[in-house]
């Protein structure tokens, strides 16, 4: 990599972790922690929700899933944002008037406390065995570019990720993700 492209590479990783601490003035209370004071505008929930769903593992397995399959796996993709309209319309009216933050919230609520516990707990086991396979992905390809190791590569852009996450709240991630769409929709346009 020239120094041009290490100048880049820094200087994002540094913006998106200032910028996730600078939001942190805004995350106080529970409701901004977890639901950006309900102050996010609709495009940027849409475009948070496509980065959430546009990781690594998804650039990097569709191609080699199409490769093997053809076309049928596309309907996937197709449906997809049916899905999520569905889950708009019905689901996030429903925990929205529940007033709760999270669906665990709303299991305790409903059911008890072990109820809560185990979801949650299955939930988090299920995560981190995702984020193993979307952090491990990207930490190949980065570790080829950077000339660094996969675990270098892991623990960096598992910290930035985390620093921002843990300290900003939603609110940090929905911008963050946004600013992520913007680039991918320039590198798209640009190629």
């Amino acid at each position: 990599m020239h120094k041009l492209d290490w100048f880049i590479v820094i200087a994002y990783l540094v913006y998106i972790t200032y910028d996730g601490l600078r939001l942190t003035k805004k995350s106080n209370e529970l409701e901004g922690y977890f639901l950006a004071s309900r102050s996010l505008p609709w495009w940027a929930v849409g475009l948070s929700v496509m980065a959430t769903q546009l990781s690594a593992i998804s650039l990097v397995s569709t191609t080699g899933q199409a490769y093997a399959d053809g076309m049928r796996f596309i309907q996937f993709y197709f449906g997809l944002p049916f899905a999520l309209i569905i889950l708009c319309v019905t689901v996030v009216p429903f925990f929205y008037r529940a007033k709760v933050y999270t669906a665990y919230e709303y299991l305790e609520r409903r059911f008890d406390a072990k109820t809560r516990s185990l979801a949650s707990f299955c939930f988090l086991i299920q995560r981190a065995l995702a984020c193993g396979a979307v952090i491990a992905a990207p930490s190949v390809v980065l570790s080829i570019v950077l000339g660094w190791s996969e675990w270098q590569t892991i623990l960096l852009m598992g910290l930035t990720t985390t620093i921002y996450t843990m300290f900003g709240g939603v609110q940090a991630v929905a911008w963050t993700d946004v600013k992520q769409m913007v680039i991918i929709f320039f590198g798209l346009f640009i190629v």
